[in-house]
């Protein structure tokens, strides 16, 4: 392996880059685009060390715990917590990740019914055949295997970012100060906006479910240097997610007048269903927004499911077990996907607001994983104690704040 850097860091970074960017990146500019300029400014200054303290506290959690073999973020927990808080995280786990797949599911649905309302009158029947064909199609997907739907998965994840980085550079022709600097004012308001934020900030950087197995893949080849070069690749790999992700935030927000951002955020639609809305579109924005919206959706959804899948089926047979019945395994996932699938497709019907669904449940459940469990264990845990530091402290306080949104937000 290289001393400076090598073809395996290299892979290694695009995986975080495109874990990170997708479904995620099309909520971000809503919400702050509703929150105003000031907002915008403050995500600017705090991006990249709220991106890379979080992430890297969660991977010195799990490469400290001294857990073995491909044991990551549940292993590191049982270690450190016992089997009941292993238990307990394992579940805010599964919570947390159902709520993004029901988020995505309903976002796709919302792009969708967009388009067709242009055609045809979106009648509650309408709603529920896409809702049925939403779900219908993403399990057939999901069902033709792991192998199969990575490996198409990882051959979206560049024309995705390459049509993010065009349109971000595309835009710059339409850019107007005016959006900007109209909403540059601080009121009683701009601290309320950015705290009600915070929950979108850490859904739209954060990749949790890949830490684990980055975390224990670096283990394996590193050894005990593996935290050093985790540190190295994320550096690299989160600069790179920061400069890309803002610069899309922002060029978007310069080109789309605040009623249209406004509008897309109350109707639960990504920034490109905003772009098509505005005076003057062009039809390929139009067309090329809604395919890369449900796509990238789509890729976000099926990244998620598989773990949301493997979740509800040991809680499947958890409960099972307790009244004494014995299945086989295969029932017990057919049973978790009938069961997740159905869910899903009366979340879609219902139609809740897919940033309210991120503020109010996803994004704190998430910040619970990401940014409170690694960096308060710091305080807890002695074998932790070296870790202890200011960032970790920030990051524990931005994590507290985020899940104060569920309750009081």
């Amino acid at each position: 392996m290289s001393k400076i850097w090598s073809k395996e860091e290299t892979l290694w970074s695009f995986a975080l880059y495109g874990t990170a960017v997708g479904a995620g990146t099309l909520f971000l500019p809503i919400q702050l685009g509703a929150a105003g300029s000031v907002v915008l400014l403050i995500t600017l200054l705090v991006a990249w060390p709220l991106t890379y303290w979080p992430h890297r506290a969660l991977c010195q959690f799990i490469l400290s715990s001294g857990a073995s073999g491909e044991e990551g973020i549940t292993g590191a927990v049982k270690r450190y917590y016992g089997r009941k808080i292993g238990n307990l995280i394992t579940t805010l786990y599964f919570v947390a990740f159902f709520v993004v797949v029901l988020i995505y599911a309903v976002a796709i649905t919302n792009s969708l019914t967009e388009q067709l309302a242009s055609h045809i009158t979106i009648t509650p029947s309408v709603r529920v055949m896409v809702s049925l064909t939403v779900v219908l199609v993403l399990n057939l997907i999901f069902l033709t295997g792991r192998h199969i739907t990575i490996k198409v998965m990882g051959m979206l994840v560049f024309p995705l970012i390459a049509y993010f980085l065009f349109l971000s550079l595309w835009l710059t022709g339409s850019w107007q100060t005016a959006h900007f600097t109209e909403q540059l004012q601080v009121t009683r308001q701009t601290l309320h906006q950015v705290w009600i934020s915070i929950p979108v900030m850490v859904f739209a950087f954060s990749h949790t479910p890949i830490i684990s197995t980055f975390a224990v893949a670096r283990r394996q080849r590193c050894g005990d240097g593996a935290m050093d070069n985790c540190k190295k690749i994320m550096k690299v790999a989160y600069l790179i997610i920061c400069l890309s992700v803002l610069f899309f935030v922002f060029s978007c927000l310069l080109a789309i007048p605040a009623p249209y951002i406004v509008e897309a955020k109350e109707k639960g639609l990504t920034i490109l269903s905003a772009l098509a809305i505005t005076p003057d579109a062009p039809a390929w924005l139009g067309i090329s927004g809604i395919i890369v919206a449900v796509v990238a959706m789509s890729k976000s959804f099926l990244g998620t499911y598989f773990g949301v899948i493997e979740g509800a089926t040991e809680i499947t047979k958890s409960a099972l077990d307790r009244v004494g019945v014995k299945r086989s395994r295969a029932f017990n996932r057919a049973i978790s996907v009938m069961a997740v699938s159905t869910i899903t497709f009366v979340v879609c019907c219902i139609n809740p607001n897919a940033i309210s669904m991120i503020s109010a449940i996803s994004g704190p459940l998430i910040a619970i994983i990401l940014f409170i469990m690694p960096t308060l264990s710091t305080f807890i845990i002695p074998a932790l104690k070296p870790y202890r530091s200011l960032a970790n402290l920030i990051t524990l306080a931005v994590g507290l704040l985020c899940v104060s949104v569920m309750f009081i937000g």
